[in-house]
Formats: C-alpha cells, sequence, structure tokens
C-alpha cells in the first residue's frame, strides 16, 4: 500500500480513497462480492481475486507462482482453490508469462543458498544487480552480508524507494539506517563491502549500466570486483544487456549469471504449476491474460488439454460476456462455446511528455520526432525577388536571398551545405517568375529532400519558408560582389534585371550579349593564366607568322569589354525631383571624369525635358580611381604587345594578310609624333 501510495503522490493524484483490505477477508465492489486469495509471487502481499455475483463466478489469478517454502511463510492457498472447485467457477484468466517454460519453479530460498556460496568465495568487492521491487531477494542478500561480516550498500534510486516503502509497511527485512552510505563506499576495504545496485535491465540511468561506461560517480568498477547478475533478462532488452556485460567484461570484472548458478528465478508460474492449477479448479470458462499472443494461444492450448472445451483469447479492447453453464451445457443460443463477443474499444497508447503534455502519439507527435531524430530537419528561408518583364533576348529568372539550417543532419565537413545551397538556387530559378510562393516552397523542399536521399541515404524533414523581399535580395548580390564570393550564380544579375526592368533605363539586346561575351572571355583568360602563361606570353610565343582576323576581334572585344564593365559599374540610381513628382534617373561618370544622364542625347533635343532641376553630382569614389588606373595600364601593356608584333609583320613583308594593318600603322604613327 505505501508503494502505491508514494507511486500516486508523484503524478498528483489524491490517495485518500485507497482502502488495504486483507487475505480470506470479503468486500464488496459494485454488484460484486470480492475475496481476495493467497498466492505466492516476487514481491509480498500479492493476492488472486474471486468475484462472485448472481450470474455466477470469475477467478483472477494475478501474478503468480507456487512456491512451496516462502521466505515469508506465506505459502499458495491451495485449499480455497479446491472449494472453488466444487462451488463451480464460470470464468477462470490466469497469468501466460512462462507458459512455454517447462516443469516448475524454482523456491527463492534455493535463490538464498546460491547467493550465499558465491558471497562466501569472493575474495574481494561483490556487486549484485536484480529487480528492486523483489523484496524478498533483497532478505536474502542481507542474510548473507550478516553471514560473511560484509557492510551493505545500495546504490541507486530504485532501490531506496522499495526499501523505504515496505519499511513503512512492516515488509521489510533490512532497516535502511544500517546501509552504508553511497559517498562512504571509498572509506572501507573491498572484502568488507557487498553492493546491491540497480540496472539489471542496462536501463540507460541506471547505476550499473553507468558504471560500465565509467562515468558514475558512486560506482566504479575494478577487476577484481564479481558481478552476481541475479535477475532474469526481459525479452526485448538482451541486445543492450549484452553489450554492458561486454563493456563490464572488458573492464577486467567477473561476471556470474545463467540459469545454471541459481541465482534467479521467476515470480511467474511455468508450465507445469499452470496445468495444476488447471485441473484444480476445473472452471466452466477459460481466458489466458498476461503475455504476448503467441504465449496467449499456447496457454488455451494448454486449457484444452485439461479437458476445458470453453476457450478464447481477446485482444486488447476487445470485450467478452460470458454465458452460464448448466450441467456442462451452453443455454445461450447462437454461441456454441458459452463465449459472447460485445464488441471492441479503439484503445490508444497515452504518453506523458513533461509535467503537463499528456496525450496520443499523433498529439505529441511521436513519429515525427523519432523521424527528425533519425533523418535530420532542413529548414529554407527564402527572400524573393521576381524580375519585371523585359524584352531583352535573355528569358529572366527568379532571384532569391536563402538561407539554410540543419539539425541532425551529417553535412560531410560543409560539402553537404554548400550542394544545399546550389541546389535550392538552381531550383529556385526554374520556378516561373509568375508562380505563387506556395509553389516555389513545395519544389525547393522535393529537390532538397531528393537531394540529399541521393547524398547520405537520409530523408529529412524539409521546411522552406519563402516570402517577397527585393532589396534584401539586391543588397546580398552587392555584398557578395564587394566580397568576391558567391554561392552560386545562376542567370543574370539582379543588379542588371532592376535595371532593364526601368522603362527609360533599358538597354538593348546587343549590349547584354557583348556583356556575356566580355565576361566568357575574361574568364577563359584567367583560367588560362592560372596554368602558367599570361596573355602577353601567348602572344609573344605564338609561331604563327599571321594574325587571324578573330583574334584581333576577340582582343578588341575584350578590351572594350573591360571598360564597358567598369562604366557600367559606375551607373547611380539617382531620384530627381521633377513636375510629375520624384522620378529615378541614371547618372553615368564618363571616361573624361564628367558625370552625364543615359538619356541625356533625348533630353537635349527636347527643350522641355530639359528645363529640369540639375543633379547635385557625386564625387568619384577612390576605388573607382584606383580602378581606373589599374585598367589603363592594362590597355597600355597590350598595346604594346600587338605594337610588338606589328613591327614583325612589317619585317616579315606580310602585312598585307592583315585587313587592320593600314589602321594600326596609323594610330602607332601618331601615338609617335605626339
Amino acid at each position: 500500500m505505501e508503494l502505491i501510495k508514494k507511486r500516486l503522490k508523484e503524478f498528483g493524484i489524491f490517495t485518500s480513497r485507497l482502502k488495504p483490505f486483507k487475505a480470506k477477508k470479503k468486500f464488496t465492489a459494485g454488484p460484486f462480492e470480492v475475496e481476495p486469495i493467497r498466492v505466492t509471487h516476487s514481491i509480498p502481499d500479492c493476492c488472486g481475486l474471486v468475484l462472485r455475483c448472481k450470474d455466477g463466478t470469475i477467478l483472477h489469478t494475478g501474478d503468480w507462482k507456487i512456491d512451496e517454502s516462502p521466505l515469508d511463510g506465506k505459502v499458495f492457498d491451495r485449499e480455497t482453490l479446491e472449494d472453488l472447485s466444487k462451488e463451480g467457477v464460470t470464468l477462470m484468466m490466469s497469468d501466460s508469462t512462462n507458459v512455454l517454460s517447462p516443469g516448475r519453479t524454482i523456491s527463492e530460498n534455493v535463490v538464498r543458498d546460491a547467493l550465499l556460496r558465491n558471497i562466501s568465495a569472493a575474495t574481494g568487492r561483490v556487486i549484485t544487480t536484480q529487480f528492486a521491487s523483489n523484496i524478498h531477494r533483497l532478505g536474502s542478500v542481507k542474510a548473507a552480508a550478516d553471514l560473511t561480516g560484509r557492510k551493505l550498500v545500495f546504490v541507486g534510486m530504485s532501490l531506496r524507494t522499495y526499501l523505504d516503502a515496505a519499511f513503512r509497511d512492516g515488509q521489510a527485512p533490512i532497516d535502511p539506517s544500517t546501509l552504508v552510505k553511497v559517498e562512504d563506499i571509498d572509506n572501507y576495504a573491498p572484502k568488507d563491502l557487498l553492493i546491491v545496485t540497480t540496472g539489471s535491465q542496462a536501463e540507460p540511468r541506471a547505476a550499473l549500466n553507468l558504471a560500465s561506461y565509467g562515468s558514475s560517480h558512486s560506482l566504479k568498477l575494478t577487476k577484481d570486483d564479481l558481478i552476481l547478475y541475479s535477475a532474469k533478462v526481459i525479452p526485448g532488452n538482451e541486445t543492450r544487456v549484452m553489450k554492458m556485460m561486454n563493456r563490464i567484461s572488458e573492464l577486467g570484472s567477473t561476471i556470474v549469471m545463467g540459469k545454471s548458478e541459481g541465482l534467479h528465478t521467476s515470480g511467474h508460474a511455468y508450465r507445469g504449476e499452470l496445468e495444476e492449477v488447471l485441473r484444480l479448479v476445473k472452471p466452466q470458462h477459460f481466458l489466458p491474460i498476461h503475455g504476448e499472443l503467441l504465449f496467449l494461444k499456447e496457454h488455451e492450448l494448454l486449457g484444452k488439454s485439461t479437458g476445458i472445451n470453453h476457450t478464447t483469447v481477446i485482444k486488447n479492447g476487445e470485450m467478452l460476456g460470458v454465458s452460464h453453464l448448466r450441467n456442462r451445457r451452453v443455454l445461450s443460443q447462437g454461441y456454441a462455446n458459452g463465449l459472447i463477443p460485445l464488441g471492441k474499444e479503439n484503445l490508444q497508447l497515452m504518453y506523458s511528455d513533461g509535467d503537463k503534455a499528456f496525450g496520443t502519439s499523433s498529439e505529441l507527435c511521436i513519429d515525427e520526432r523519432l523521424r527528425i531524430a533519425t533523418d535530420g530537419i532542413i529548414i529554407v528561408s527564402m527572400e524573393i525577388m521576381r524580375p519585371e518583364t523585359s524584352n531583352s533576348a535573355v528569358a529572366p529568372t527568379i532571384k532569391g536571398k536563402i538561407k539554410i539550417t540543419t539539425r541532425c543532419l551529417w553535412l560531410d565537413k560543409g560539402k553537404l551545405l554548400d550542394a544545399l545551397h546550389k541546389t535550392a538556387n538552381a531550383a529556385l530559378s526554374s520556378c516561373p517568375i509568375n508562380c505563387p510562393l506556395a509553389h516555389m516552397e513545395r519544389t525547393v523542399s522535393e529537390v532538397l529532400r531528393k537531394m540529399v536521399r541521393k547524398y547520405s541515404s537520409k530523408r529529412p524533414e524539409v521546411i522552406v519558408n519563402a516570402m517577397e523581399n527585393p532589396s534584401a535580395v539586391i543588397a546580398e548580390e552587392l555584398k557578395e560582389k564587394l566580397s568576391g564570393k558567391s554561392r552560386g550564380d545562376y542567370g543574370t544579375s539582379a543588379l542588371n534585371k532592376a535595371d532593364d526592368a526601368h522603362p527609360r533605363q533599358k538597354r538593348s539586346s546587343k549590349r547584354i550579349e557583348e556583356g556575356k561575351a566580355d565576361t566568357y572571355l575574361r574568364k577563359n583568360t584567367t583560367q588560362q593564366d592560372v596554368k602558367g602563361k599570361s596573355i602577353d606570353e601567348r602572344l609573344l610565343q605564338e609561331e604563327d607568322t599571321t594574325v587571324s582576323s578573330s583574334d584581333s576581334t576577340s582582343s578588341a572585344s575584350s578590351i572594350e569589354g573591360d571598360t564597358d564593365d567598369f562604366w557600367k559599374s559606375c551607373v547611380i540610381k539617382s531620384p530627381i525631383q521633377g513636375e510629375s513628382g520624384l522620378v529615378e534617373k541614371n547618372l553615368v561618370l564618363n571616361q573624361d571624369g564628367s558625370e552625364s544622364n543615359e538619356d541625356e542625347s533625348a533630353e537635349s533635343s527636347n527643350p522641355e525635358k530639359a528645363s529640369v532641376k540639375p543633379v547635385k553630382r557625386n564625387k568619384w569614389k577612390p576605388e573607382e580611381i584606383k580602378k581606373l588606373i589599374k585598367m589603363r595600364g592594362d590597355l597600355d601593356v597590350k598595346f604594346q604587345v600587338v605594337k610588338g608584333r606589328m613591327e614583325s609583320k612589317i619585317d616579315e613583308k606580310t602585312s598585307g594578310s592583315w585587313p587592320y594593318f593600314t589602321d594600326m600603322e596609323k594610330i602607332l604613327s601618331d601615338r609617335e609624333s605626339a
């Protein structure tokens, strides 16, 4: 009772309505007269219940075994079961946990002798692990400690919980005040200590499991320790228990475990005991309970083998009615075995997550949380800029400022993150200009999910949030250009698109194509220079005595492109207050250092437009001047190279093969005369 009260108080449940009862003392609960009967188990005060009503008698065994010599002296009540058999039991429900185990369970007295034998033979420290609820086993350990002169230490919270509850209820074989404190372990010699610890099922936070990792503050294992495993591995825990044992063995400690050692006995009846009780009670109907479906089916067959004809197995949530028999014949119509199905309730597992969160798996998103923990999550934030409709030859594409955050995902030292950025940019550029934001989010999400699955065989949760914010995209592009870094360049520059979008500031498609060609030439030139040869070296080392017109055209186009790109970068959008309101105009820095408007020629022909107020001119920036000086030096170097080639052409008298020879000769002569 004290243990039940403690557990209920932990969850804030009111305990004043709890009423204790005693074995063989009948009490009333609703339409039933209830009589508790004594059974033996691994914990104290275990009872089966006999429920009587006007329609029949039901026997529920609870968890039980038959121990002929229990440590507390309270034996299995066979006499009451014999009386029930004479009275007649309409329905019997019995524990099926060990129906597949042949024979009978051993007594707790046998386990006590095995513990004493192993502890007496040990020369160093002894550590035992068991189920904390097995109070009788704690009594056996206490008896062995007293006989061998060892001090008893409990390591683990649940051991203290069960012992304190049993002590308040008068069932404890140990006085908690006589135990050595955990922090005083080092004050005793190893041969003088007997430690009882939790962790028989390798629970993550249990003391023995933590000690196997070397991370327990209270228990440090050594090669001289003897570990007595006085428990059974619960089905489903085999893997983690074996891993814990392997870690302990690696530390050098000696482990004693196994059925042959006699260190554990089950609290659930074996097949021989189950058959004995079925033959003793002789119920009209039999319903196996407490076990896996395989165990329930096997127990049903065992019941039929003892002469019980009316048996069945039901699952969680199913309801069953029982028809009383007269002279072993079914009186109800339509049900040959006298068992009446009454429907099924839709039962769901309920989870407690913290102090307040409580609900079903779907309500607490259990599956989604497990998937994120296993496969990771990707969160993508996109600020979108849509280009205006343009008459340019290049098809406009959507640009975006993309930020990607990942959790619980292997990034391969940043390679996967770079690939995610490039893939997201490519997916965004492939979207139609006028598509809704939801379409962009769905497209980017699907592409990223497929890419990660191909990269690392994971299926992460991908969350994409898109919003339109052109100014942020332009600012990001400016920042990347100034820093010289970019995660990916797809399509035309967002700045050029914004510039092309204004009706008075459209550039011709020819200038765009020339700009792209110049960019391509500069890129190829840079790649070849990295390989070890500059432009000058390549020109001077050519063995051809003729220069093709395509080479000259490429060189001239490259020079013109460099110059044109520089002046393009100096375009400044300036607001001008006109008669019709605020108007944006492009100011261009001329090569002579002055400033003018792109539409200057058009405005000079129209006197009304020319009357607009003059614009305050901006000063040259230091970086612009430095760039201009560098460009002038590069042009001069290239000019000198061409001059050297001209002189070689004159010497070889092959000037007629180059159509630009006359023009270049005139420029050179003018330059020398100047």
